[in-house]
């Protein structure tokens, strides 16, 4: 259940997603069986680091810190230290950075490299975020570059997004090299048909035509990712997404 809602999520279906997670949580919750919990716990937290909640990544990495201390766990531990060094990063406490490097650092240790592309990009907005962009760059690149031996690319999408979005922050801000990167995460959204991965690329590169003055461009890639989601749905990116089209007076084709 923990993986299909993970699954369910990229392809559009989020409130599905959101409800087969708690349920998946709630039944090992009730079973007892510790490892079952403690996943439960970890599905959460990379779930939240998919959605970019860290609060919600928080409250769970300290539920799961209880469990991996008392039972012995030791990749759960590794979890617990990464996304709770994470939550904590985004907060504010500059000590959640070395959490994160720890998780990863134990991660190796014991060969465990699930979600890997989740945890490189995270770790790269954070340090982007501190004013370390070319360091976040090089987070992606190397990251880019051991998805060709993994094969693991399920977030490839949001690697090629987020790397855009680096771009666009860096010293030298690369316009060229940024819109690439969004339509890059778009095609290949597209062929997993992904659909909230498009939703968020698409948004990313009709923010960047709107800084740019290419106005008119904006409908051409945000209208066909927006054009499946229900306005109710769990994700900040569809009210974003209809905010910039009212703005700029394409709402209605967007709703047709």
């Amino acid at each position: 259940m923990g993986w299909l809602g993970m699954v369910l999520w990229p392809l559009g279906n989020v409130d599905q997603a959101i409800r087969l997670l708690d349920r998946a949580l709630s039944h090992a919750r009730k079973s007892g069986h510790i490892p079952s919990i403690a996943w439960g716990h970890a599905y959460m937290c990379r779930f939240a680091g998919i959605c970019r909640r860290p609060d919600q990544a928080g409250q769970h990495a300290e539920e799961l810190l209880e469990l991996a201390r008392e039972h012995g766990l030791p990749m759960r531990l590794a979890d617990v230290s990464f996304y709770r060094g994470w939550a904590r990063w985004c907060a504010g406490d500059i000590e959640g950075e070395a959490g994160m490097r720890e998780g990863l650092g134990l991660m190796n240790e014991m060969d465990y490299r699930l979600c890997a592309p989740l945890a490189s990009t995270l770790l790269a907005e954070r340090e982007a975020a501190a004013g370390r962009v070319e360091a976040g760059l090089a987070t992606l690149d190397a990251q880019l570059a051991a998805i060709e031996q993994t094969g693991e690319r399920w977030f490839d999408a949001e690697v090629h997004r987020v790397r855009g979005e680096l771009l666009l922050k860096n010293r030298w801000q690369d316009l060229t090299g940024a819109e690439s990167a969004f339509k890059r995460a778009i095609e290949i959204a597209r062929r997993q048909q992904a659909r909230t991965f498009e939703l968020r690329a698409a948004l990313s590169l009709a923010k960047l035509y709107q800084t740019t003055g290419l106005h008119q461009v904006d409908t051409n890639w945000l209208i066909p990712a927006l054009a499946s989601f229900d306005t109710r749905a769990e994700i900040p990116e569809v009210e974003e997404a209809h905010h910039l089209l009212t703005t700029h007076g394409s709402v209605r084709k967007a709703m047709s």
